[in-house]
């Protein structure tokens, strides 16, 4: 593994304290995708140069040269690329846009939120990748300068989520296996294709293995978004245990699993073809960030099969693809309707 250094900090004097042999710090990677990551490691030398007498040695803690020996990849990195261990805060809510460090693949990598699915999860992307997290495996992105946090730490001082009602609870679990806490506090378990299959209930309106779509719902209460799952098994109270078909969870072992109620469960609409192209102004889902947002055609493009589209739910226009693109129905009292024509912007 090469190291691509880039500086970002201000320079390291012999005084600073996280600098010292057997410090715990993070060091400053650049990946092969020009994404920035930091990963935990320990100082072990500082070794002087003939163009760079702050240079360190460090050792990493999370990533080895030779896993079967158990030898730990060591690196040498300049001063700047290196700060001290960020202190722990309270989980917090967050929402999109906001700059943060996802932790994946034992690194904390810089980005933007893109998607938040609720309170506790939220969607960033990775490379070409769009992975899933829970709020505890995201940290807000601080700079390191002069000594002290940009933004400083004090701003983020608020009441814990956690201190909220948990209504939707989410598992980062291996989707073969799934745990949640019961009501009374205690913990169940179930291993998905055992064959130990629920019977459908007059209450029940999807059955285990059912393709189904799931309601994306933001933290003002609106869908944004339809996206594919799988009925796992259901539970009391019209919820359902369902696995997504396009998030991943954030440690990328498996599809996230969630519990929902069945208001935000709907089949999967029925296909329609479009053989030729869609016409201004048709209601459309488009497929983007693993979901069906709703839109309208605003411009049908000369260059072939590929339209501008106008989301409904923020205002922005994209460019799509036909095949990328649906037409528009609506759930309704168990059946599928079409949009009333005319333009809603």
């Amino acid at each position: 593994m090469s190291h691509k250094g880039k500086a970002i900090d201000a320079p390291a004097t012999e005084d600073l304290d996280y600098l010292q042999p057997g410090s715990v710090v993070e060091v400053s990677h650049e990946n092969n995708d020009c994404l920035r990551v930091w990963y935990t490691a320990t100082i072990i030398e500082r070794r002087a140069t003939s163009t760079n007498d702050e240079r360190y040695v460090v050792q990493f803690i999370d990533i080895y040269q030779d896993r079967n020996s158990g030898t730990k990849l060591l690196l040498e990195y300049n001063s700047v690329d290196i700060r001290p261990l960020p202190p722990p805060l309270p989980p917090r809510k967050f929402k999109a846009g906001d700059m943060v460090e996802a932790y994946y693949q034992n690194g904390w990598y810089e980005g933007e939120i893109t998607l938040m699915l609720d309170n506790y999860n939220c969607m960033f992307q990775i490379s070409s990748r769009f992975l899933l997290f829970g709020v505890n495996q995201v940290r807000h992105h601080r700079t390191w300068f002069n000594g002290d946090w940009i933004p400083p730490l004090n701003l983020y001082v608020t009441k814990s989520i956690w201190d909220e009602d948990l209504t939707d609870r989410m598992m980062e679990i291996d989707s073969n296996q799934l745990e949640w806490e019961t009501d009374s506090g205690s913990a169940e378990t179930s291993t998905a294709g055992t064959g130990n299959i629920l019977e459908k209930t007059k209450e029940e309106e999807f059955s285990e293995g059912e393709r189904v779509e799931v309601a994306n719902i933001d933290e003002d209460g609106f869908n944004q978004a339809w996206l594919a799952a799988t009925i796992v098994k259901p539970v009391e109270n019209n919820r359902y245990i369902i696995r997504y078909e396009t998030l991943r969870t954030g440690n990328d072992t498996g599809f996230l699993v969630k519990e929902m109620d069945s208001l935000h469960i709907r089949p999967p609409p029925p296909d329609i073809p479009v053989p030729h192209q869609f016409k201004m102004f048709d209601n459309v889902d488009a497929l983007y960030k693993g979901g069906w947002w709703k839109g309208i055609i605003t411009r049908v493009l000369p260059r072939g099969s590929r339209y501008k589209v106008h989301f409904d739910n923020n205002g922005k226009v994209m460019e799509f693809k036909h095949s990328d693109l649906r037409l528009h129905l609506d759930w309704i009292d168990r059946k599928w309707t079409k949009p009333s024509p005319g333009v809603h912007l």
